[in-house]
């Protein structure tokens, strides 16, 4: 495109243009943020293999408190004979004697250390499982949010570098109409088409960040959605800057990570104790009743039937002595592992109070920057008004004009990533404590509005 590039052309430049966004537009009912977490949470694998993991680590506390119940067995035999027996001096004579038994059979445990220790550690898996499932929670949470403000920015980016290029191409004209009356220079001209094709460019990126973060926002969950245009006018309510002690006592106690490595210990701390528990008897309370039936024997000439039915009622003592060093070594082992879940349940406080001191600072300054960009993108605007009225009084050129409107966009571009950045760290400093839930997704819907 030249300096004398009809108006005709031009707007078919930026037709194209706006075509480039136009596989964007909505298809069918626009997705709020709740809608994209509904269905994050059907559809994400992530979250779907964390679900299938809890539902699998639960069933550990029903086995193990089989353990301290009740067994029940029964078990039977019959068998059938066949051979010559020959006895004396008598001929060899066919023989088919016959018998059979059963025995029913209920076993009590009274006294076993290593079940008691078994049953609190599933206990204590259980509830790391619990813990895990809530960690992940909140990771769905922070990742929806991600993605749908992600496309919500970049959606910004491409409306106001549409406003750009708009402004630009305005500019241009401008420039070409001054030059053939004689009030303007060829220099303007080019300067004014150098940033109309520049603010082309940054459009078209600007239209592939929009595809690839659709891409990732479809990724969560699972099928294509359409987004409608919104951004972020408001912010959550500010923090006190003193109440920074206030987070990380709550994320002491709170925090998904900490407690799940606390239970993580417990486990590790029952495995020890089960593992010693071998070196100490056990006893059983024991229960039976038995029939019994033989029919004779090849070896016995007479053939005398015989019915037994018994019951027993008794203690079962097994006393261990000696396992080859078997139970020594893994005791040993359960040791390290206990130091091992010890040293990460220290890496997860330390973990935990680092991301909370991260997201607090976020917070914080992320609203000082918000306030400094919002009075940058005031001044901006009527840094533009006065240069234009400047340029119509010849105190100003067309290079002063593009500048400060240039300037203007790429201000309000961030301001929008910043209000998008403070919210981001709002929710990783409740994550981080412990307290973010879904509704702290419907609560930041209400902050929303369509884009202009």
């Amino acid at each position: 495109m030249n300096a004398k590039s009809s108006p005709r052309t031009r707007a078919k430049v930026l037709a194209a243009i706006c075509a480039l966004g136009g596989g964007f537009a909505v298809q069918s009912q626009a997705q709020t943020l709740m809608d994209v977490y509904h269905k994050a949470q059907a559809r994400d694998t992530q979250y779907t293999v964390a679900r299938r993991t809890f539902d699998a680590a639960i069933e550990k506390l029903p086995q193990a408190r089989a353990g301290l119940s009740p067994t029940v067995s029964l078990s039977g035999t019959r068998n059938q004979q066949a051979g010559e027996a020959a006895f004396a001096d008598a001929d060899y004579l066919q023989r088919q004697p016959s018998n059979w038994s059963w025995t029913l059979q209920l076993t009590q445990p009274l006294l076993r250390w290593g079940n008691w220790a078994a049953y609190q550690q599933a206990d204590a898996q259980v509830r790391q499982a619990h813990e895990q499932l809530a960690l992940a929670e909140q990771d769905l949470i922070l990742r929806c949010a991600q993605a749908y403000f992600d496309v919500l920015l970049a959606m910004e980016g491409v409306r106001v570098l549409d406003a750009q290029l708009r402004a630009m191409d305005e500019q241009w004209t401008l420039a070409k109409r001054n030059f053939e009356v004689g009030t303007g220079t060829v220099t303007d001209v080019h300067e004014a088409h150098a940033k109309f094709a520049q603010s082309q460019a940054q459009r078209v990126a600007a239209v592939s960040e929009l595809s690839t973060k659709q891409t990732e926002l479809e990724r969560t969950v699972g099928e294509s959605m359409a987004i409608k245009p919104l951004r972020l006018v408001k912010m959550l309510p500010g923090i006190d800057e003193r109440a920074l002690e206030t987070w990380r006592n709550a994320a002491a106690a709170g925090s998904p990570q900490i407690r799940m490595q606390q239970a993580a210990l417990e486990v590790a701390q029952k495995e020890v104790s089960k593992n010693q528990s071998a070196h100490l008897p056990t006893l059983d309370l024991v229960l039976s009743s038995s029939r019994a039936y033989t029919g004779g024997t090849l070896s016995s000439p007479t053939d005398l039937e015989s019915r037994v039915n018994t019951r027993q009622l008794g203690l079962q003592l097994n006393v261990p002595l000696y396992a080859g060093g078997g139970t020594q070594s893994r005791v040993r082992e359960a040791l390290a592992q206990q130091d091992r879940v010890a040293a990460e349940l220290e890496g997860a406080q330390r973990l935990a109070d680092s991301q909370v001191r991260q997201a607090f600072a976020g917070v914080t300054n992320g609203q000082a920057q918000v306030e400094a960009l919002q009075v940058a993108v005031n001044a901006g605007t009527s840094a533009v008004e006065g240069n234009k009225i400047g340029y119509r009084l010849g105190t100003r050129i067309i290079p002063d004009v593009l500048n400060a409107e240039q300037q203007l966009f790429a201000t309000m571009r961030d301001l929008s990533k910043a209000r998008v950045d403070t919210v981001t760290q709002s929710l990783k400093l409740k994550a981080a404590a412990g307290q973010l839930q879904a509704n702290d997704l419907a609560a930041l819907e209400l902050l929303l509005e369509p884009l202009p």
